[in-house]
């Protein structure tokens, strides 16, 4: 038997790694300008997840 365990989404979870296996699986279908723009935008996700980079909750999802 499966256990299927849910948490809210959290921007601050690092998905680059999974991000970039899924894309390697579509890679080929997509025109070289598609995979070159997403794979430009994945390089910087990995990059900024590195530095620790975050995103601060805005005013209206802070919840006491």
């Amino acid at each position: 038997m499966t256990e299927i365990i849910s948490k809210p989404f959290d921007w601050n979870d690092n998905f680059s790694e999974v991000a970039q296996e899924d894309f390697s699986l579509i890679q080929k279908s997509l025109s070289y300008g598609t995979a070159s723009s997403i794979g430009m935008a994945l390089a910087k996700l990995e990059l900024l997840e590195k530095q620790g980079c975050k995103v601060e909750p805005q005013e209206s999802e802070v919840t006491e």
